[in-house]
């Protein structure tokens, strides 16, 4: 049978689904209802160009709040004939636009002292991803220089399908967040096809690695300290045409690849040259285009100094992240100043507290301990499904100790001497895993009341040990794995018939779970997203298990008045809380006071913003999407849209653009969809 290949378009502003968000988003949100409404239309960026497709000016109002063009702007009109159709294109000059704009920054658990992500101005979305297209053979190019990466962009990325068996046997359904060459994919993840690991762990367990271990003595790994805070943006100058050049003749080297993507890293962060936004997959391609120039300095030098790489010491970067491996302990020592001075030039410099060496046999502490947790996992919940000798029917079999799952889980965490959080992605991965087994183990069996039983008891042991072991690094990768699990056991019981009384003993467990991890992190600095997600994984579980009004506002920190019964709140809650929580009390009679609370308080936020509303990421977001919400007043969105200077034919406009932005509302969201799609997504 022949094969039928069936190639993807590539769209200029296809990157906007993978390659511009930060995977620590909320599950409510997306790029989704954005993305959409640039094909619909056409919006583009071409050159100088903002060009749209529209027969009249409908749109107009919608474009101009969107990339801020200035008042009395002439938007030109020309009839075109594209793949044999007659559209009207409309365009303005990009000079007319506002460009310089603010981030939505927001903050997770990370370390002491947390991370701060961002998602970065819809504009300059649409403006990254016409940089993608217009240089993408010289990112890929700058991402070749170097001997050491080994996770840099080789090619666009490709969505191809085989009808065919071959094709079946090679699709990767893996949670790869990147595509990997040689692969195909049924879901694209990112823009770029990415070399070689999607995470260091796969490198840990390749050929190289062990080829190195057998060729050199001792291995040290070190990182560049804090390395997307300090990156200097006009560095990628100095990187690709050397710095004396750049410096020398700055007018002609601002026209350069490297001047043109230092230009748009300011200009999506409020024109900021010291530190770049973190989170999105471009400030990762940013950062390796500097760090590969890095990379070929310090072979350089070495080879000076009398040592040869892949003969006296072999060195690979993860990103920020380098595995320097040696002979001799003054070969180590020359080979860490050389990267030190040379990452100083460009204004960085390693972490020196996170300076780890390995003698042999040169194993991590971490490769270590998966291996312990794998053998133990697969050892302590093994479904199956069983046939009586008696009787001959099958029947379910899973039998898990909850208790000593966690004491053997904890005891291979401290004498292995790692960290919870350095193991629960690869621990949750295995637990889906089980539960995926579990569940097509009980398809498989008669289904007697004994089977469920059966089944709600191996389900609740998984995940009471999940809900432990999260409970000590509740960051929201982990929260996006424990969220699937609850997702896909919920929907499961909820379509296969189970008992009543015995289904809702996981959903009660699951309540139970979140409720307290709610109590004590209550939307704190560090793990408000999480929260969220939580929050909104309660919401599937049924009407049961609704939060009280009162016990809803504590967790977001909104105080109610005793005596008054009133709302109010210290500080503005962000986009991602107002909106979660919108999307989570709907139009449920029971939230009506509290529901009226956040109207007020998000015409509040914005009116507090407005002389710079437009170019305010988070404030744009915020009124696009509360425009089109099914469950805001009238009055509300009238009150937002005067915000942005927009009368109520304008406002009109701007809501018949579009029916979803960037918030999933009602029926437009499935979590148990977002969820599956963040599997895509996953980097680290």
């Amino acid at each position: 049978m022949p094969k039928r290949r069936i190639p993807l378009t590539h769209p200029k502003v296809r990157s906007i689904l993978t390659d511009m968000l930060p995977f620590e988003v909320p599950p409510t949100f997306s790029n989704r209802g954005f993305y959409s409404f640039l094909l619909k239309n056409g919006v583009e960026i071409e050159g100088q160009d903002l060009r749209w497709i529209s027969d009249t000016n409908a749109l107009d109002s919608t474009i101009t709040l969107l990339f801020g063009v200035k008042a009395g702007t002439t938007v030109n009109v020309e009839n075109v004939t594209e793949w044999g159709k007659k559209k009207t294109r409309r365009s303005v000059r990009m000079g007319r636009c506002e460009m310089s704009t603010i981030p939505f920054n927001f903050r997770v658990a990370h370390g002491i002292d947390g991370r701060v992500l961002t998602v970065v101005h819809p504009r300059n979305q649409v403006s990254v991803a016409e940089f993608y297209a217009r240089y993408s053979s010289l990112i890929i190019y700058y991402s070749s220089l170097s001997e050491f990466s080994i996770r840099r962009p080789v090619s666009v990325s490709r969505f191809v399908f085989f009808n065919d068996h071959l094709h079946k046997q090679k699709v990767d359904h893996s949670a790869s967040g990147i595509e990997m060459v040689d692969r195909e994919y049924e879901q694209l993840g990112s823009y770029f096809v990415y070399r070689k690991y999607r995470n260091i762990h796969r490198f840990f367990e390749s050929y190289k690695y062990h080829r190195c271990e057998k060729k050199y003595t001792a291995m040290v790994q070190v990182d560049v300290n804090k390395c997307f805070d300090s990156i200097y943006t006009h560095s990628i100058s100095w990187s690709t045409i050397g710095k004396s050049q750049a410096k020398f003749d700055i007018k002609k080297s601002n026209t350069t690849f490297a001047g043109q993507f230092d230009n748009l890293m300011q200009k999506l962060n409020q024109r900021e040259t010291n530190g770049i936004v973190i989170g999105p997959e471009f400030s990762r391609i940013f950062a390796e285009t500097i760090l590969q120039s890095i990379d070929v300095e310090v072979v350089k030098l070495l080879t000076k100094e009398g040592l040869i790489h892949k003969r006296d010491y072999e060195i690979f970067r993860y990103v920020d992240d380098y595995f320097i491996f040696y002979n001799k302990e003054s070969e180590q020592t020359t080979i860490i100043q050389v990267l030190q001075e040379t990452l100083k030039a460009k204004k960085l410099s390693i972490n020196a507290a996170k300076v780890k060496p390995y003698q042999k046999p040169i194993i991590t502490e971490i490769t270590v301990a998966k291996d312990r947790i794998s053998s133990l996992l697969n050892s302590q919940i093994d479904p199956k499904v069983e046939t009586t000798e008696i009787e001959e029917e099958t029947k379910l079999s899973c039998k898990i100790d909850s208790n000593q799952l966690i004491i053997k889980y904890k005891t291979i965490i401290k004498e292995s001497n790692v960290k919870y959080d350095d193991l629960l992605n690869y621990t949750f991965a295995i637990t889906e895993n089980k539960i995926e087994k579990l569940l097509k183990a009980y398809k498989e069996c008669r289904k007697t009341p004994r089977d469920q039983r059966h089944l709600l008891n191996a389900l609740l042991a998984i995940i009471e040990f999940s809900f432990f072991v999260y409970s000590a690094s509740p960051k929201v990768n982990h929260t996006v794995r424990i969220c699937r699990m609850i997702q896909t056991s919920t929907d499961f019981l909820h379509l296969n018939a189970i008992l009543y009384e015995l289904k809702h003993l996981l959903f009660k467990y699951v309540h139970d779970n979140i409720v307290q991890l709610l109590e004590k992190n209550t939307m704190s600095a560090f793990h408000e997203v999480e929260s969220l997600y939580l929050i909104t994984a309660l919401s599937q579980t049924g009407k049961e298990y609704w939060l009280p009004e009162s016990t809803l506002a504590k967790y977001f920190l909104i105080n109610i008045d005793q005596q008054s019964g009133d709302y109010s709140r210290p500080a503005f809650l962000n986009y991602f809380s107002i909106t979660v929580l919108l999307s989570y009390i709907r139009n449920k009679v029971r939230y009506q006071k509290l529901r009226a609370f956040i109207e007020r308080h998000a015409r509040l936020k914005l009116e507090n913003v407005t002389k710079h509303c437009p170019r305010d990421a988070e404030a744009l977001m915020l009124m696009l999407d509360l425009i089109v919400c099914p469950d805001v007043s009238v009055q509300t969105k009238q009150a937002l849209g005067n915000t942005f200077g927009l009368d109520a034919a304008e406002l009109a406009e701007v809501q018949a653009a579009n029916n979803h932005w960037f918030t999933a509302w009602g029926p437009k969201f499935n979590l148990g969809m977002e969820l599956d799609a963040k599997r895509s997504r996953e980097v680290y």
